[in-house]
C-alpha cells in the first residue's frame, strides 16, 4: 500500500492504557507489528507493560522472560492474560484480570504512594463507557497503520458457547455517549486517517443505544465532508433492522464483519449461535444487508462437535452462493473460561499437547480437521474463487450498486494525479513483493487473467483493482505460498516437547510470521 504502512490497524489497548495514566508520568507505547523492541531502553521505565492476545501468547512469553533482568516492574494484563492467567505464573509481578480501566490506575497509584503492590488485580465492577478518556493516538506511529480504531461499546447479548466476550466483558452491551464518539473520529480524522474500523465485538448490541448515536456521526461526517470510511463487527440479526441499515450507511459504514459460524443448523443450535437460526435464512439476511449497502465480510468455524467431513464442502458451498469475499474461516478453539472449555473439560477432551487444536473432534481426527480447514482456506483464495465472488457481490444488486454510488458521490475525492500515483506504487510493490516470493511470472498472470477474462474492466477502476489485488494477495501467500510451512508446523505441535524459556534478552528469539497460520484464529 501507498506509504510506509507496517499494519493494517492501529491496536486499542495501548493509547486507552495511556490516556488512563495520570499527569505527569512519561508514558511510551511499543507495538510490535510496526517496530522492535529495544530491550536496552527499557531499563529507564519503571513500570513495562505487555498485552496481547492468544495467537501472541508465545510472543508474551518470550518477552517477559526477557524483561526478568530489568529494574523496572513487570505487568502484564489484557484478552489472553485474563482468561489464562496461570499461563503468566511467575512471569510477572502483576497481573490484571478482565478490564483495567479503574485497577490500572489503582496499581499506578500504589506505586506512586509507596503502598504495598497486589500481585493480582481484578475490576470488580464494569467500566462506566462514558466515563473513558479518549485514547492517546498521538502516542502511536500513526504513518505505519492503514486504519484507525475506535471503540463504542463493551459486552454482547448473546450467549455463544466457544466465546470469552461475555466472560470478560459481560452480556449488558455498555456504551459511550455520542460526544465521546465524535471527539475520537475527530482525533482519528486529524490523525490523517481516511478509514476506521470501529472494534465493537457487536456494534449493535444494544440498538436502541445505536440508532440515537449514529446521527452524530452522520452530522460530523457531513460537516466534514465525510472523510472516514467506516467499517464494523455486528451479528446477522443487523438484516431485522432496515432502520438501522440506513443510519449505519448514512454514517458512511461501508463494511459489516457477521459471525456466520456454520452453515449447519445443528451446528449453530449445539454452540447456542441461536440468533443466526431465527426468521428467514441466513442467505436471505445476508442478501437484505447487501442490498442496504454493506459489503458483508464473514467468519466461519469449523469443528464442532456436529461436523464431520463434508462440512468443508459445505462451507465454501455457502460462501460462493452468498458472494462473501473476504472470508475469515478458523478451527474451533475452546478458550479457558468460556462454556465451551468447560463442557469439554467435563467431557474429557480437552488436550495440551497443540496450539492448532486443543480438543478431540467428535466426528474426525485433529489431522483430518486441521487439514480440511487449510485446504479449504486455499480453495476459497485462489485469484479466481476471490475475484468471482467480490465481483458477484457488487453486481448482483441494484440496490447495492445505488447506495454504493451516492456513498461515493458524496466524499471529498484526491486528485486523480495522486490516485495514479497510489495506483502504480501498489502495482510497483506488489510485484517487489511477488518477485521476493519467487513467484512473480505466476502472480502477475494470476492477476492479468482475472482482469481479462472476469469482467473487472467494466465494474471496478484500475485503483479499485490493484487494491484487491493486495488484499488477495495477503490471503494467497498465506494460504497457498506459507501453508505447506505452516501445516507441517500444526502436525508438529501434536507430538512437540516443550520449548526452554530464554534466559537473557539476548536471547529472545525473533518475532515469527506476525500472520500466524492463514487458518489460525486470532
Amino acid at each position: 500500500m501507498p506509504g510506509d504502512k507496517r499494519a493494517w490497524i492501529q491496536p486499542g489497548a495501548l493509547p486507552l492504557l495511556a490516556a488512563l495514566v495520570p499527569e505527569p508520568h512519561e508514558v511510551v507505547l511499543i507495538d510490535e507489528a510496526v517496530e522492535d523492541i529495544d530491550f536496552g531502553d527499557l531499563r529507564r521505565f519503571d513500570v513495562i507493560g505487555v498485552t496481547g492476545q492468544i495467537v501472541q501468547r508465545d510472543r508474551m512469553r518470550d518477552i517477559l522472560h526477557a524483561l526478568r533482568d530489568l529494574p523496572g516492574k513487570v505487568v502484564v494484563g489484557g484478552p489472553y492474560a485474563s482468561i489464562d492467567e496461570g499461563f503468566f505464573e511467575g512471569l510477572c509481578e502483576a497481573i490484571f484480570i478482565g478490564e483495567a480501566d479503574h485497577s490500572w490506575p489503582a496499581f499506578l497509584d500504589d506505586l506512586a504512594q509507596g503502598r504495598p503492590l497486589q500481585a493480582r488485580y481484578e475490576q470488580t465492577t464494569p467500566t462506566d463507557m462514558t466515563c473513558l478518556p479518549t485514547a492517546r493516538r498521538d502516542l502511536l506511529k500513526s504513518q505505519h497503520y492503514m486504519s484507525a480504531s475506535i471503540q463504542y461499546s463493551r459486552g454482547c447479548p448473546f450467549t455463544c458457547e466457544f466465546c470469552d466476550i461475555i466472560v470478560i466483558f459481560g452480556r449488558r452491551p455498555r456504551v459511550k455517549e455520542p460526544a465521546q464518539v465524535v471527539a475520537e473520529l475527530d482525533a482519528v480524522h486529524k490523525a490523517g486517517f481516511g478509514v476506521c474500523f470501529v472494534v465493537d465485538d457487536n456494534f449493535i448490541g444494544n440498538k436502541v443505544a445505536v440508532k440515537k448515536m449514529l446521527p452524530a456521526i452522520i452530522d460530523w461526517q457531513q460537516a466534514h465532508g465525510y472523510p472516514l470510511v467506516l467499517s464494523t463487527e455486528a451479528t446477522l440479526n443487523l438484516a431485522d433492522d432496515p432502520e438501522l441499515m440506513d443510519l449505519m450507511v448514512e454514517a458512511n459504514f461501508r463494511e459489516v464483519f457477521i459471525g456466520i459460524e456454520s452453515p449447519r443448523a445443528a451446528a449453530l443450535q449445539e454452540t447456542k449461535k441461536l440468533q443466526n437460526m431465527r426468521g428467514e435464512s441466513m442467505s436471505v439476511k445476508l442478501e437484505r444487508i447487501r442490498d442496504a449497502g454493506l459489503v458483508v465480510s464473514a467468519g466461519f468455524i469449523v469443528g464442532f462437535d456436529e461436523d464431520d467431513a463434508e462440512i468443508f464442502e459445505e462451507q465454501v458451498r455457502f460462501i460462493e452462493e452468498n458472494s462473501i469475499g473476504q472470508v475469515s474461516l478458523g478451527l474451533l478453539m475452546a478458550l479457558p473460561k468460556t462454556p465451551l472449555h468447560a463442557r469439554l473439560q467435563a467431557e474429557g477432551r480437552l488436550t495440551d499437547d497443540s496450539e492448532m487444536c486443543n480438543f478431540i473432534p467428535r466426528q474426525m481426527t485433529r489431522e483430518d480437521l486441521v487439514t480440511g480447514c487449510a485446504n479449504t482456506l486455499r480453495r476459497l483464495y485462489t485469484a479466481e474463487a476471490f475475484f468471482g465472488r467480490i465481483l458477484r457481490n457488487i453486481s448482483v444488486s441494484e440496490g447495492f450498486k445505488t447506495r454504493r454510488a451516492e456513498m461515493v458521490a458524496r466524499e471529498q475525492r484526491r486528485g486523480s494525479a495522486r490516485a495514479r500515483a497510489d495506483s502504480l506504487a501498489m502495482a510497483f510493490r506488489l510485484c517487489l513483493a511477488m518477485a521476493r516470493a519467487r513467484v512473480l511470472r505466476r502472480g502477475v498472470a494470476m492477476y492479468l487473467d482475472v482482469y481479462r477474462f472476469q469482467g473487472v474492466a467494466d465494474r471496478l477502476s484500475v485503483s479499485t483493482f490493484l487494491s484487491l489485488c493486495v488484499l488477495h494477495w495477503h490471503h494467497y501467500r498465506l494460504t497457498h505460498l506459507n501453508a505447506e510451512n505452516g501445516f507441517a508446523r500444526s502436525m508438529n505441535y501434536f507430538n512437540a516437547a516443550p520449548v526452554a524459556a530464554p534466559s537473557s534478552p539476548a536471547a529472545i528469539p525473533e518475532p515469527r510470521d506476525r500472520e500466524g497460520p492463514a487458518w489460525q484464529k486470532s
